[in-house]
């Protein structure tokens, strides 16, 4: 990837925040009713569930406008960090797992465009296929997997997701467009577990995707989980990073809400497959968020926390496949507890 502009990496961060939508010292909203939308690996593992996905985006759409962050599909990033420990360790099997990925993501697009003409995303998927190739045979050749490689690997999965979403989109009849958020989301040179930079990346985000929020401009489809060094190298946020992604672009944006769509209904009182009658809590603070997290909770990746916390955006946990319940918001101040144990 090219470096980013030296004029863009040193803007500095605007002016002193205005009161957020939550009540705490935020972004003030670019555009009243902005919301978020993030879609985990489970909610686009399939083509009928990237399908779900775009239902869901298009009744959300109807409302206002969106941002969509989407993850690799399900189990695509292990299989990529399967592929390059293979590759590695000098087996000619790396081959052989490729294959299955680039077969697994084609078919998925066949089955989207559904006999329509898409030249222009054929085109780009095949670049992609062939830098997977390029990266996984170098792997094979020095025989090691450095954090920085791997991080330009595992960014792969992002980059097909958005451009399939992207297109379920389109077959739904909306206007969308697939977007690489290494051209605005800043890190420092953590490989495999970056941090977000808000100097830098606060304004670029603005200024690529303010626009695209307005009413008749494309619906960006964002690679999660995805990043760039000051220095324009591929950066990854670590597991779970999708999550941070989506707070990072609500908090630049002045979002409305941050909606992390997965395949859970909500923060649950318990882990559902040990308490059978487990069930999803109406509203949390951050803080007790950050408390089960502490305790073991996974439903949100912990760094999401602080951009949402500081600029004031509520935090809303969906479940992709049951989009008629509310979830779990999760705010600054909630309201006394009901007397439900967690």
């Amino acid at each position: 990837m090219d470096p980013l502009p030296p004029s863009s990496r040193l803007d500095r961060p605007g002016p002193a925040r205005a009161p957020g939508p939550g009540g705490a010292p935020g972004t003030t909203p670019l555009r009243s009713g902005l919301r978020i939308l993030k879609f985990g690996g489970t909610s686009v593992a399939t083509p009928d569930r990237i399908r779900a996905v775009a239902g869901v985006v298009a009744s959300q759409a109807a409302r206002g406008p969106v941002v969509v962050v989407v993850s690799a599909l399900g189990g695509v990033t292990n299989d990529l960090v399967a592929a390059a420990s293979v590759a590695a360790s000098g087996r000619e099997e790396w081959q052989e797992r490729l294959e299955r990925l680039v077969h697994r993501h084609r078919e998925t697009f066949d089955e989207l465009r559904g006999g329509e003409a898409e030249e222009t995303l054929d085109a780009e998927l095949r670049l992609l296929d062939v830098d997977l190739r390029d990266l996984l045979h170098g792997i094979f050749l020095v025989r090691e997997a450095s954090p920085r490689t791997k991080d330009a690997l595992l960014a792969h999965g992002e980059l097909l997701s958005a451009r399939l979403v992207a297109l379920a989109l389109r077959r739904e009849g909306l206007a969308a467009e697939a977007v690489d958020a290494r051209e605005f989301l800043v890190t420092d040179d953590t490989f495999g577990n970056a941090r977000v930079l808000p100097g830098p990346t606060q304004p670029q985000v603005r200024a690529r995707l303010g626009r695209t929020v307005e009413p008749g401009e494309p619906i960006p489809v964002v690679t999660g989980f995805v990043g760039a060094t000051l220095q324009g190298e591929t950066s990854t946020l670590g597991r779970g990073g999708s999550d941070y992604t989506a707070a990072v672009l609500g908090a630049a944006l002045g979002a409305e809400a941050i909606e992390l769509w997965t395949d859970v209904d909500g923060v649950m009182t318990a882990d559902p497959r040990v308490v059978p009658n487990a069930f999803p809590l109406t509203e949390l603070s951050y803080a007790e968020l950050m408390e089960l997290s502490h305790f073991g909770a996974k439903v949100v990746y912990p760094p999401t926390v602080q951009p949402a916390r500081d600029a004031g955006i509520p935090l809303v946990i969906r479940n992709t496949f049951r989009p008629d319940l509310p979830g779990t918001v999760i705010r600054h101040h909630v309201a006394p507890a009901s007397g439900a144990v967690v």
